[in-house]
């Protein structure tokens, strides 16, 4: 069986008074010193505090147990993205590099055809000037 005895709060090493009752001399804390003066230096810490730090702290929200399963979505979240962003930059570059031609040979089709109607005006214009002039 487990025996409990009290046991008072005491400083028998120094004085035997208990603690509660000593009466101690604070007039090393000035009142500039108080016990809350910290608090303004917290508050230059949170203007300090950058965004990764506060998405950092964002860890102590989850409970350590979930952890792993919130790591693992993270992970395959970010696997996704990269795959997206590869995926992307593939298609980009093979449609610039197989479009481009086309449209190159689109537009010089364009201007040889336009070229093609400015002579075939010219020659109209010629026919309705000097009629069987050819």
């Amino acid at each position: 069986m487990v025996q409990i005895t009290p046991v008072s709060v005491t400083d028998e090493q120094t004085t035997g008074v208990p603690y509660e009752d000593r009466d101690e001399d604070y007039s090393d804390v000035t009142d500039s010193e108080s016990e809350y003066s910290g608090v303004e230096d917290d508050d230059n810490d949170i203007a300090n505090e950058t965004f990764a730090d506060r998405i950092i702290a964002l860890k102590d929200i989850i409970a350590p147990q979930y952890r792993p399963v919130f790591s693992g979505a993270y992970g395959k979240a970010q696997g996704v993205l990269e795959w997206s962003l590869k995926a992307a930059w593939i298609a980009t570059t093979s449609v610039m590099f197989l479009a481009a031609p086309f449209a190159l040979v689109a537009n010089s089709n364009m201007e040889s055809s336009a070229a093609q109607m400015g002579m075939r005006q010219m020659q109209e214009a010629n026919e309705i000037i000097a009629p069987g002039a050819n």
